[in-house]
């Protein structure tokens, strides 16, 4: 049986239209790739809530939650995951962030556009889709 998860994502973008993706740490599950911040949502949290505690933890920004989009759930069905991806939004300046990663998390951090993203072959599997929906301009951008 597959392991049920539900987690969230927040896609961070500056005035450039760069997004902030980080890499997970090699002996994780899908370690050494580039990802969103974001994790699991507890038990006792929302989606919304989640993504405020998540990014805190991740990267050591606050966030209000008032300022996250809400963008769209996504759902991936594999034989050893069912996994409920709910993504958010949230535009600001990079400047105006002052990062401090998680070492247990993530290993680095960059901000990149998303057509300089997409064609890499070293991201996530669940930010492929995430990127073609959210950003029209990487569609067909992607290597096989």
């Amino acid at each position: 049986m597959a392991k049920k998860v539900h987690a969230v994502g927040v896609i961070f973008e500056d005035h450039e239209g760069r997004i902030l993706v980080l890499r997970r740490h090699a002996e994780d599950p899908e370690g050494g790739k580039w990802g969103l911040p974001g994790g699991k949502i507890e038990s006792d949290e929302t989606a919304v809530s989640a993504a405020v505690r998540e990014t805190e933890e991740e990267i050591g920004h606050q966030v209000d939650s008032t300022q996250l989009k809400f963008l769209k759930t996504y759902r991936w069905d594999r034989e050893d995951l069912d996994l409920v991806f709910e993504v958010f939004k949230l535009s600001i300046e990079a400047e105006e962030m002052s990062i401090a990663l998680d070492s247990t998390e993530s290993t680095e951090y960059v901000w990149l556009p998303p057509h300089e993203l997409h064609p890499r072959a070293d991201l996530m599997m669940g930010l492929y889709p995430i990127l073609q929906e959210q950003y029209q301009s990487v569609e067909g951008s992607r290597r096989s």
